[in-house]
């Protein structure tokens, strides 16, 4: 049942926080040093393989053992991490991850196929990209043609467009993802920023430029991810072979496509509250917050497929890890806000970034084009400050955040001061790794992604957030587990 909507007399109706739940996890994984972890003397069920998380990484190797003897857990009340989708009157809208990029060759083109997924036909048209910068859209902003057209200086425009088409070129080169190192690792030695300004000589109004991008994509500013993570990405951008596709309701359509095809639905508000590793099989202790009662699973391997951040909760010294082992990992924290209403605002891109603002990054609308007064939906971004958005968020309330969100669009875009009706808000506290400058060296080097039959897999497993990189961790777990269960 949806909670009732908060209300105002003024404005548009701002709803409840939607998204994560934190709670059950919360009360499983905060409690008193002293409170001890209470095991029934048996497991109650013994399964082949055990996923911990159903959002894309841990359906993903479902998916791919789906021959086997599989369950699912999820703690939530759906299925689909950050992976969301919305709908206003009729209007499907992404409340979460949004887009993926379509690479063209035949192992990937198999993937969607597979699951029945008509990724031709969910290519963005052009321009996918469009920057809004001092009162003004610039299409194609991700593009040697579209740079031409900002408004600075003719040494920093010829020294963008030059990074431009490194950016093009270095794609055939670098190694794709799932590799084991990194190509060109002492881009890995310092931030995006200092790249941006110490190597290639840009002022710091150019790096404000992709300030936004850095935010949303990375989880954190320019001045601090990575720049080998901030180019990786800009490759994608600016490749000529790349497009980015995107279904009405975003990438939960992915995840509706994998249900559709495991043999089980993923049990859902079962929290994974302790494992301890066995000879031969792992066991899980699992609250169910549903029932409200603790069960034990048995499986001949385990698959944590969620963030480090739970992970380590979850396992003790004697599983393989040490409390050290996870504290380089990093994460930001999201709000994804849904403004609601007959909006007539026009932006060119299906994406569109929005350059020195505060409030939100990056917008985009649902549907793109204007349907004479019909419902529509702006989706707007909102990654909260690093590292201190997460603590914040929490006790935030979501008719603060709305309001704004709000002026600052209306700021931005006048003509919505009287269009918005209704004001959706999606918050996600672990949203997905920050790759800070020596992070990507530290997880190829020395990070333990299995220790007996435990596998870890994530998008931070991969060190990059972003939905291929779950998806192929999700392919590469359940290849480990195959290999367990058959030895």
């Amino acid at each position: 049942m949806e909670k009732p909507k908060i209300t105002s007399s003024r404005g548009p109706v701002i709803g409840p926080w939607r998204g994560e739940v934190p709670e059950p996890c919360h009360d499983q994984f905060l409690r008193a040093p002293e409170a001890k972890i209470a095991w029934p003397e048996g497991p109650r069920e013994k399964v082949e393989v055990a996923v911990v998380g159903a959002g894309l990484a841990g359906l993903t190797a479902a998916y791919h053992l789906r021959d086997r003897q599989v369950v699912v857990l999820e703690a939530e009340t759906q299925a689909g991490g950050v992976c969301l989708s919305g709908s206003y009157q009729g209007v499907p809208y992404p409340a979460g991850s949004a887009y993926f990029y379509y690479p063209w060759n035949d192992e990937w083109r198999k993937w969607y196929r597979d699951l029945e997924l008509d990724t031709d036909a969910a290519l963005v048209a052009d321009p996918s990209s469009a920057l809004y910068f001092r009162g003004e859209f610039f299409p194609d902003c991700f593009s040697e043609r579209g740079l031409k057209k900002l408004p600075l200086s003719p040494q920093v425009m010829d020294e963008l467009r030059r990074f431009a088409h490194d950016l093009a070129a270095w794609e055939a080169e670098w190694e794709p993802l799932g590799s084991e190192g990194l190509i060109h690792p002492e881009l890995d030695r310092f931030s995006f920023q200092h790249y941006l300004e110490k190597i290639r000589g840009l002022p710091p109004e150019a790096t404000s430029l992709f300030a936004p991008y850095c935010a949303s994509c990375l989880g954190a500013g320019p001045e601090t991810v990575s720049a080998w993570a901030a180019l990786y990405f800009l490759m994608s951008e600016f490749s000529p072979a790349n497009r980015t596709a995107a279904f009405p309701e975003g990438n939960a359509r992915l995840i509706q496509a994998l249900l559709k095809a495991l043999p089980a639905e993923p049990r859902v508000q079962q929290v994974a509250a302790g494992v301890r590793q066995e000879k031969d099989a792992v066991q899980l202790l699992v609250f169910d917050a549903g029932q409200k009662r603790t069960y034990c699973l048995e499986a001949g391997a385990v698959i944590l497929a969620v963030g480090k951040f739970a992970a380590q909760k979850l396992l003790s010294a004697e599983a393989g890890w040490s409390p050290e082992d996870f504290r380089f990992f990093r994460y930001s924290s999201y709000v994804v806000a849904a403004l609601c209403g007959p909006l007539s605002l026009e932006a060119p891109g299906y994406e569109n970034w929005v350059a020195e603002e505060r409030a939100f990054t990056d917008f985009i609308l649902a549907p793109r084009l204007v349907r004479d007064g019909g419902p529509r939906v702006m989706v707007a971004f909102a990654p909260q400050p690093f590292p201190q958005g997460r603590e914040a968020l929490l006790h935030l309330s979501a008719r603060k955040k709305g309001r704004e969100i709000l002026d600052t669009a209306i700021r931005l875009f006048p003509g919505l001061k009287n269009e918005v009706e209704e004001i959706r808000l999606y918050r996600f506290g672990h949203a997905q790794i920050v790759p800070y400058p020596g992070f990507l060296t530290r997880l190829k080097q020395t990070f333990k992604h299995q220790h007996g039959r435990i596998i870890l897999s994530s998008s931070d497993s991969e060190g990059l957030p972003c939905i291929e990189a779950a998806i192929i961790q999700g392919q590469k777990a359940a290849r480990l587990a195959r290999e367990l269960l058959e030895r």
